[in-house]
């Protein structure tokens, strides 16, 4: 499973404040907000040869917002 959080500009984002994305991204140790295509980076890998031994795992796209 890949969980995101708030990506940088999706329709479901479009009406995000911009303070709102700048305050994800002064909390968030990369100091910005992931894109769609950061995440989709990481269904890729999920995808890929790479993870064939991977099972149950969630990978938390985020930028390093939530430690989880």
């Amino acid at each position: 499973m890949v969980s995101g959080g708030l990506l940088r500009t999706t329709d479901a984002s479009r009406a995000t404040p911009e303070a709102v994305f700048d305050l994800i991204a002064a909390n968030t140790p990369l100091r910005r907000v992931t894109t769609p295509e950061e995440a989709a980076d990481a269904v890729l890998f999920f995808a890929s040869p790479w993870a064939r031994a991977v099972t149950g795992q969630n990978l938390i796209v985020d930028g390093g917002l939530v430690f989880g």
